[in-house]
């Protein structure tokens, strides 16, 4: 089913560019700290909550995909 296997590719794009996203977050808070207290602001928060909430509906999409085929 293709539309199955675009979602899927979706997600997975998705899921790739939010792991980026946490990952330059993680860079930049470890070049900023040095010795003391360690302030983390988070600089891509926006676009992390709605990159997470997109993965959480195409999952639900997926889920209900695969229960109607049952």
């Amino acid at each position: 089913m293709s539309n199955r296997f675009e979602i899927q590719q979706e997600l997975t794009d998705t899921q790739g560019d939010l792991n980026r996203l946490c990952q330059q977050e993680a860079r930049q808070a470890k070049s900023n700290s040095g010795v003391g207290a360690v302030t983390i602001e988070p600089r891509y928060g926006t676009e992390m909550n709605a990159l997470r909430e997109k993965c959480s509906q195409l999952r639900m999409i997926l889920d209900a995909m695969e229960a109607s085929e049952d």
